[in-house]
């Protein structure tokens, strides 16, 4: 079995304030890219999207409810990620967490690590008895997602990650067949 290579180094967090997600997704494919090269930490990158909706490998422009109009209106944008999943939004209101790190084959214990860490985080903030779901992966209050968790692997390394709806505008989750 192999084993999970050791860390470059500590964990280097960065707060990116609101950043468009294209150019978030860059900044972590640069930051995997040299991680996997030796050159660079893991890195954790904190950030806050202006609303965008990220399409996943799974998803399809029918999962958009809105039209193109709509999504001009309300200054949407829509992105492609090599995540997996369907759609995914993004909106000012969330704490987005892009951890690119090494995980090997050790994913599911990824993903579930990710959704522990954020399941502290809301009980800090007071938020009790959110339940992971794997088979949609994320935290859940009943039948309502409060984290939703994508992320993608290559070369044993992440991008992506978790996206914990603090407050978050409702009506913007309507764009979306959830």
């Amino acid at each position: 079995m192999a084993s999970t290579p050791e860390p470059a180094g500590p964990l280097v967090a960065v707060w990116l304030g609101r950043q468009p997600f294209a150019e978030t997704l860059g900044r972590q494919l640069a930051a995997r890219d040299a991680l996997a090269a030796g050159e660079g930490p893991p890195t954790l990158f904190l950030v806050e999207h202006p609303p965008t909706l990220t399409l996943g490998r799974r998803a399809s422009r029918a999962d958009i409810l809105w039209s193109d109009e709509e999504l001009e209106a309300a200054s949407m944008a829509v992105c492609e990620t090599p995540r997996g999943g369907q759609v995914t939004l993004h909106a000012p209101g969330q704490l987005v967490a892009y951890p690119v790190v090494h995980v090997g084959r050790r994913i599911r214990d990824h993903i579930v690590t990710i959704a522990e860490v954020a399941r502290l985080l809301l009980a800090e903030l007071g938020v009790e008895g959110p339940e992971f779901r794997m088979d949609h992966p994320g935290l859940w209050l009943g039948e309502r997602k409060i984290a939703s968790i994508g992320i993608h692997v290559s070369r044993g390394i992440t991008v992506q990650g978790i996206a914990i709806n603090l407050d978050v505008e409702p009506t913007l989750f309507a764009s979306l067949v959830s």
